[in-house]
């Protein structure tokens, strides 16, 4: 009669390490760490790429928690189904063919339950404890799944410890050794872990399709946003002139259409802005023409026939006694100096006003003249000039403009920025920046520079009178006006107008 004595092993909950999904409490000062400041870097696409890609992997996440309590706790169910099946197959035949006394028809009967069982591992112990597999299979069952292609990380995850039970052999009353089963989850495991590898492939695929689909469907729906900021940068720096294209989504293409209805407003008020300025400096022109004239026409004849009274009595003075001719000389002399010093006076607020060759001389003999007399007034900067190809004129109002910039420009070089050297450069420019123009081309700009190696100007510095009379008379000319310049370098003064908006603004308020 065999007997049998069984011993249990219960299975351990696991080594699994737990995985902290709990997140750090976000507190105001959390806008300033550098994670924030990246994140708002970071483009909208990105943005929104970023977001799908972490829920994505929190849905990974949590779906491989999930995959893995369900196959510990299918693998714990399986072995324990398993174990008790090959236990009360292994009892039944020690029980019945024991009693037959045939050790080797014993053996052979539970050789076949073994082969035919899954998930349980039969083992036969000698009467010196020795142990020795029924059937050619591995005792260790994470060599099995390894042989099965499961990788050691998700073995250790599902890990389920194998259940041991011992039955003790006895035949005619003489134990013969004692049969060992071992329930032992690497099967169930390989199942798990060849099922879940091929949805993983496919979901991976899957969400990098949808993630392809995604960074193109937001490229076609950011594109109109990008359009909408390349024309703010464009109305920021004065280009009313840009306009958006209507996009297909009718909450873009109102978006779009508002910004038009803006450009058309600022251009308006620009044009409006600029008729006025031009309007006000083409007046103050005028005054000062007027005021000319006036100086011209009226003292220069006093200070002429001042002159001539002078030269009068001089000659009458030789019929005075000597004493007195002296002294009437003196007085003579005095005021023959003071008129002379009205006279160069007047002719320099003359020239201040307006100059007198304006209309009548070419612009390049105009402002030839005034470096002259520049030089004149400061001989200790030299003065280098260099004009290209300009025309005779181009109307009052840019002759005049051109030369109250090189007045002023020169003039504050020499008495605030005490430069040794002043450069000034005009010339005619197309559109493409080139400095010549193609004698078949109409020229669209013309250029002045004016830079010096002064005491420079510091970035920020507010613009005194001379300098905001320069920026309005460019600006009513629908032209740019810069100074650039550091403390210690010196400044340079950049002076464009446009020839051809000037010319269509001129002819159209004729």
């Amino acid at each position: 009669m065999a007997e049998l004595i069984e011993t249990s092993t219960p299975a351990s909950p696991g080594n699994v390490m737990p995985l902290n999904l709990a997140g750090r409490r976000t507190d105001r000062s959390d806008v300033q760490n550098p994670f924030v400041r990246s994140w708002d870097r970071i483009s909208l696409r990105g943005q929104i790429l970023s977001a799908v890609i972490a829920v994505n992997l929190l849905a990974g996440v949590v779906a491989g928690i999930i995959i893995v309590y369900n196959a510990r706790h299918a693998a714990q169910v399986e072995v324990a189904a398993s174990m008790a099946v090959a236990e009360r197959a292994v009892r039944e035949t020690i029980e019945r063919d024991g009693l037959g006394g045939d050790r080797r028809a014993l053996l052979q009967r539970i050789i076949q339950i073994a082969e035919e069982l899954r998930h349980v591992r039969i083992f036969l112990t000698d009467t010196n404890g020795s142990l020795a597999s029924l059937v050619p299979v591995q005792p260790s069952g994470r060599s099995l799944a390894d042989q099965a292609g499961v990788p050691d990380w998700f073995v250790r995850l599902v890990h389920v410890e194998d259940i041991r039970r011992e039955m003790k052999i006895i035949l005619n009353g003489h134990s013969i050794g004692s049969v060992v089963l071992i329930g032992y989850a690497g099967d169930e495991i390989a199942e798990v872990w060849s099922d879940n590898k091929h949805l993983a492939f496919v979901a991976i695929v899957l969400n990098v399709v949808v993630l392809g689909l995604l960074y193109f469907a937001l490229g076609c729906l950011l594109k109109p946003l990008a359009e909408l900021t390349a024309g703010l940068r464009s109305l920021e720096k004065g280009e009313f002139g840009h306009r958006l294209a209507p996009p297909r989504m009718r909450e873009l293409a109102r978006i779009s259409k508002s910004f038009n209805v803006l450009a058309d407003s600022l251009q308006a008020a620009k044009a409006a802005n600029i008729r006025l300025t031009r309007r006000l400096v083409t007046v103050q022109d005028e005054e000062r023409r007027e005021i000319a004239a006036e100086l011209h026409d009226e003292i220069g004849p006093c200070i002429f026939g001042l002159k001539a009274n002078i030269a009068s009595v001089e000659r009458l003075a030789g019929d005075f006694p000597p004493g007195a001719a002296e002294c009437l000389r003196e007085r003579l002399d005095t005021i023959s100096e003071f008129t002379n010093k009205i006279q160069v006076l007047n002719r320099q607020l003359l020239g201040r006003l307006r100059p007198m060759a304006l209309g009548h001389v070419p612009l390049e003999d105009i402002i030839s003249g005034l470096i002259a007399d520049l030089r004149r007034l400061n001989p200790r900067a030299d003065i280098s000039l260099s004009i290209g190809r300009i025309a005779g004129s181009y109307g009052d109002l840019i002759d005049l403009t051109i030369y109250r910039c090189l007045q002023e420009g020169i003039t504050n070089a020499g008495r605030h920025g005490r430069a040794k050297h002043v450069t000034v450069t005009l010339e005619e420019r197309s559109a493409d920046g080139a400095w010549a123009v193609e004698p078949e081309k109409s020229p669209e700009l013309l250029k002045l520079s004016i830079s010096d190696d002064g005491r420079g100007i510091a970035p920020g510095t507010r613009w005194d009178f001379g300098l905001t009379g320069i920026d309005e008379r460019v600006r009513a000319l629908g032209g740019t006006f810069a100074i650039s310049g550091q403390p210690g370098i010196g400044t340079r003064l950049d002076i464009e107008i446009p020839l051809v908006d000037c010319r269509r603004q001129v002819s159209s308020e004729k």
